[in-house]
This record gives structure tokens, C-alpha cells and sequence, in this order.
């Protein structure tokens, strides 16, 4: 049986096998479809598996950065006031110093939930579009079972938690900035956590390589030969 490819997946099929076809046979597909298809699936694992490592890597250095913000709020100054002014100074701006520390590691959080999310979306849509042209619907099927009112996506989970923990460090790191600064000093760090975001945002954005249509970019046999 000939299967005509839909004008969705024509780029992305073409751009797997280099040259441009309208039908495939079913179920004697291309074999690098075959390929790709068991490729594809071996790295939305590989993905899923370091999701989960990193998480846990960063949430326990979220749990050290608590701790040790605890810490230094339990600190005694009152002894100190008299006659190391200085020292006291240097102390009240320790949480100061955590709690840009903790809005900074959040924002990386925040940074690599979400080009996590991306690249198992993108491996998502290609295992569907792969399955399409090689007589399998396995994957289809099972991500369609269960109610939809419990068709949560994880993805979207850990993105939220990511954003809770983010605002969460930056409304700590703007609230230690006032109680030690003042207005001008919150208005400072409200404008420093912007500028933070935004070049983290310029500078970890991966330019030049993508596509017009949002979709996984697998190179053709014939282009892997070439590099």
C-alpha cells in the first residue's frame, strides 16, 4: 500500500532523506526511515533520563541555597555595631549576595527546563511523523489513552516549577535589597534581575541554526557523509 506523505511532514521527510518523494510503500518503507524512527526513540529517553538528573541537580543546589540563606539571616550583628561598622555592613549584604546567587542559578533552571521541553516536543513530533510512514502507531496511541482531563504535560510541569522557584528568588533578592538599600536600592535590583534575564536570554539563544518550521532537524545519510 502507497501512503501519500502530507504537505505538514514534506519538510521534514525530505530533509531526513535528501531528496524530495510524494508516497512511500506500507509497510516496505525507505529503511532510514526505520533508522530514524528507532534513532528518534532512543534519544527522547536519553532526553527524559537527563531531565530528570538535572532537576535533581538543581534542586538540591536550591535546597544548599536555602540553608545557607537561613544561615546568615540567624546571624548576630548587635555585638558587632559598636565598633566594626564595616563588618557589619559586609554581613548584611551576605543575603544580599545569596539570594542574587539563587536568582541567577533559577534563571538557568528556568533556561534549560525550557530547551529541554523543546528538544522532547520536537523528538515527540518526530517519532508521531516517522510512525505515520512506517506502519506504526504505537506511540500515538498510548500518548491518546487515559482521560483528557488528567493529560497533563511534564513538560509544562517542570516549566511551572521553574518559574516558582525564579520569582521566588527574585522577589527574596528585591526584598534583602530593600531592607538594606532602600527604594533606590530595590528599584536597582528590579532593574539588574531585567538585565540578567535578558542578556542570559541573548547570550544562551542558539542563533543560526533554526529552521522556518519548528521541527527536529535530522541530517540526511548524504549530508553526514559531506561533514
Amino acid at each position: 500500500m502507497r501512503i501519500t506523505i502530507d504537505s505538514a511532514d514534506q519538510p521534514f521527510i525530505h530533509r531526513l532523506l535528501g531528496e524530495e518523494i510524494e508516497q512511500i510503500d506500507i509497510p516496505s518503507a525507505d529503511p532510514r526511515l526505520s533508522h530514524a524512527l528507532q534513532v528518534a526513540r532512543q534519544q527522547k529517553n536519553h532526553e527524559a533520563d537527563l531531565d530528570w538528573k538535572r532537576n535533581a541537580l538543581f534542586l538540591f543546589l536550591f535546597v544548599f541555597l536555602y540553608v545557607v540563606l537561613g544561615a546568615s539571616l540567624t546571624l548576630d550583628l548587635t555585638a558587632q555595631a559598636p565598633s566594626h561598622k564595616s563588618l557589619v555592613y559586609a554581613l548584611e549584604a551576605v543575603p544580599v549576595l545569596i539570594a542574587f546567587s539563587g536568582l541567577f542559578v533559577s534563571l538557568l533552571f528556568l533556561f534549560f527546563t525550557r530547551s529541554s521541553a523543546r528538544r522532547l516536543r520536537s523528538w515527540d513530533h518526530s517519532i508521531f511523523v516517522l510512525e505515520k510512514y512506517t506502519g506504526s502507531n504505537l506511540y500515538l496511541q498510548v500518548n491518546e489513552m487515559g482521560a483528557r482531563t488528567t493529560n497533563y504535560s511534564q513538560s509544562a510541569i517542570n516549566i511551572a516549577l521553574a518559574l516558582f522557584i525564579c520569582v521566588t528568588w527574585v522577589v527574596m533578592y528585591n526584598y534583602f535589597t530593600f531592607t538594606t538599600s532602600g527604594v533606590i536600592g530595590s528599584v536597582i535590583s528590579l532593574f539588574i534581575t531585567t538585565m540578567t534575564y535578558v542578556i542570559l536570554d541573548i547570550q544562551l539563544l542558539k542563533s543560526g541554526t533554526s529552521i522556518a518550521i519548528d521541527e527536529p532537524l535530522i541530517p540526511a545519510d548524504e549530508d553526514k557523509d559531506k561533514k
